[in-house]
């Protein structure tokens, strides 16, 4: 029973996001200017507040790393503040782009975006090849089953299947504008 193996499905959806955040990027700075990145901000930017820090964080930040907080769970060492402190920046980075959407600011736009997209590469490859698996070795079964029904609740509550169709939807729409761009 693999309590992170929903969470790295999330990651794939997020890392596809991050790719094409960075592809929309190269864009915007590849002479002549396109800003094609700031007209799809608001897409990466919305898909990042809802799925990523609403839809998966209700999973990771609030269930995931309060299990794992458990005394004798992570054993030899305990990376969850650094994840946390991940996060944050990760936020920063996000609010830094949508200051740039504002003042329509494409460099600072592209340079926010990429800055987020590689710490988001980096931290997901961390928790997936570290963090995950130390926590599915530490967790008892009995945790792991209580941690799988209150996953399972939160998707419930936020209705994960719809929010999954949502950001799937958009991700082919922006890899088909993609595609037009590149002709």
């Amino acid at each position: 029973m693999l309590v992170t193996e929903n969470l790295m499905k999330e990651h794939q959806l997020i890392l596809k996001y991050v790719d094409l955040m960075e592809r929309y990027a190269a864009f915007t700075l590849k002479p002549p200017e396109m800003p094609v990145l700031l007209e799809k901000a608001v897409c990466f930017i919305e898909f990042i507040h809802e799925f990523a820090d609403h839809f998966h964080h209700a999973k990771e930040e609030d269930i995931l790393f309060r299990y794992l907080g458990v005394p004798c769970v992570l054993t030899h060492c305990n990376p969850v503040p650094q994840m946390l402190m991940e996060h944050d920046k990760a936020r920063g980075y996000v609010q830094n782009m949508e200051r740039a959407v504002q003042e329509k600011a494409l460099t600072a736009l592209a340079d926010n975006a990429g800055q987020y997209a590689r710490l988001l590469t980096e931290h997901i490859y961390k928790e997936d090849n570290i963090l995950y698996p130390m926590g599915e070795a530490g967790l008892s079964d009995g945790a792991k089953t209580a941690l799988l029904k209150e996953y399972a609740q939160t998707d419930e509550r936020l209705d994960s299947r719809a929010i999954w169709a949502k950001y799937e939807a958009l991700c082919a729409e922006l890899e088909l504008g993609l595609d037009a761009l590149v002709g």
